[in-house]
């Protein structure tokens, strides 16, 4: 099949769900009792992950100062997905993938509330930041692949596509509610009860899980030759399947770009803006709706628009967007423009997310996503660095405009490579 076409989901597995029609189309995963817990408890947690999120980047540029040192921090949160993803995708073809969710939100739910305690004591120390930055990045490298590869197994293959733009959707409503709780616990009472919030949001999950019901084969261990020749597979699988190979190379040039930008928002706030914790809470907002209405919009469309040509009208907004966003000095033009920016750069995630989910066979969809996991986390950290470092010498809003560019000159180069690829075959 061509990268350019539309990619069909596989053969439908929830038996006896009739097709719907109209609006309720864009919520038809619901219909899934088992994906119902999941969304809501994913929900919860969300949003003290992005609360979290949100006091992490403003304590550690009010605590340094340094465009630098912020984009260390963030580097450091993606750097586990360099060093583990593959792995953590070999696992989630082999073991429950439930089980792996309830490991790492424990661990998640231990750090968040250890760093709460210890800033009720009292500032803490740049580096504790960046540890905790990194223990984070570790869970999720090891939840993402599990609960990317958990969504089939509740929905079936019918509402696959709506379930995963539904999911994105949910992440990023998530990222209207939680910064926006973020700038105003940050402003009126501190950073730690945002890291104490996003402690206890981890319960809802956990109480989510405890409520999906799975059939016995979930539970049943998938044995591997060797973890060398598993992981392997899933590398020599892309070599037959160019939508998910070109998905890929898009997802490193956007990631090391565009997803960074996030890495220096706080600094442009307080620098460009001239805005205190709470604007910064409701510029996220703002960016978050966009992402949110990019993701219903997939969700209603459906399989119709998922396709290599959707993945660069997403990048090509968010280049535009984000560019003449680092001119401003106005917070509501800086609104409306970053409300544009994240409705591109999810429509290009939840397309490419869905390319791969759909084109994947089964038994290899978690090391896939492992794949797409270590694309996507070796584009970030240094992304992450590079934005920080060019920040520190010139500016948060110079260094996001050269992201955007970057972002624009690359899916230029990837659609020249695989569309010349295709014509010498």
């Amino acid at each position: 099949m061509s990268s350019q076409g539309i990619i069909q989901p596989p053969e439908t597995t929830n038996v006896g769900l009739t097709p719907l029609k109209g609006w309720r189309r864009t919520f038809s995963a619901f219909r899934n009792p088992n994906y119902r817990f999941f969304f809501s408890g994913q929900t919860i947690s969300l949003i003290g992950t992005w609360t979290r999120t949100t006091a992490l980047g403003w304590v550690s540029f009010q605590f340094t100062h340094s465009e630098f040192l912020l984009g260390i921090v963030f580097m450091l949160n993606a750097f586990p997905f360099l060093l583990f993803s593959i792995y953590a995708g070999s696992l989630a073809d082999r073991v429950p993938k439930i089980r792996m969710f309830i490991l790492t939100s424990w661990f998640s739910l231990l750090s968040s509330l250890t760093l709460a305690v210890m800033l009720f004591y009292g500032p803490v120390h740049i580096s504790y930041l960046m540890v905790f930055s990194f223990i984070w990045g570790l869970a999720t490298t090891f939840e993402m692949p599990s609960r990317q590869t958990l969504v089939v197994e509740l929905v079936g293959k019918t509402d696959l596509v709506n379930a995963i733009a539904l999911n994105s959707a949910m992440v990023n409503s998530t990222r209207i509610i939680g910064p926006a709780i973020g700038g105003i616990l940050l402003a009126s009472f501190g950073a730690a009860w945002c890291f104490l919030l996003d402690a206890f949001s981890y319960l809802a999950v956990l109480y989510a899980l405890h409520k999906i019901k799975l059939s016995a084969t979930h539970y049943m261990p998938q044995k591997a030759r060797t973890n060398r020749e598993h992981i392997l597979e899933g590398f020599r699988y892309l070599k037959t399947n160019s939508a998910i190979a070109e998905a890929m190379a898009m997802l490193l040039i956007v990631g090391m770009g565009g997803w960074a930008y996030q890495s220096q928002l706080s600094a442009f706030v307080a620098t460009q803006l001239n805005m205190g914790a709470q604007g910064y809470g409701w510029l996220l907002a703002m960016n978050g709706f966009g992402a949110c209405t990019a993701a219903l919009f997939v969700a209603n469309k459906g399989a119709r628009i998922v396709c290599a040509k959707t993945l660069y009208i997403g990048t090509g907004i968010y280049g535009i967007f984000i560019i003449l966003f680092g001119f401003m000095h106005h917070p509501f033009g800086a609104a409306f423009l970053i409300f544009f920016a994240g409705f591109g750069i999810i429509l290009f995630y939840s397309t490419g997310n869905s390319i791969i989910q759909t084109q994947s066979p089964d038994h290899l969809r978690g090391r896939l996503m492992g794949i797409w996991a270590l694309v996507f986390g070796g584009g970030l950290p240094i992304g992450s660095f590079c934005i920080g470092f060019l920040a520190s010498h010139t500016s948060s809003g110079f260094s996001l405009q050269m992201g955007g560019l970057f972002c624009l000159l690359g899916a230029f180069a990837v659609h020249w490579f695989f569309r010349s690829q295709q014509f010498k075959q």
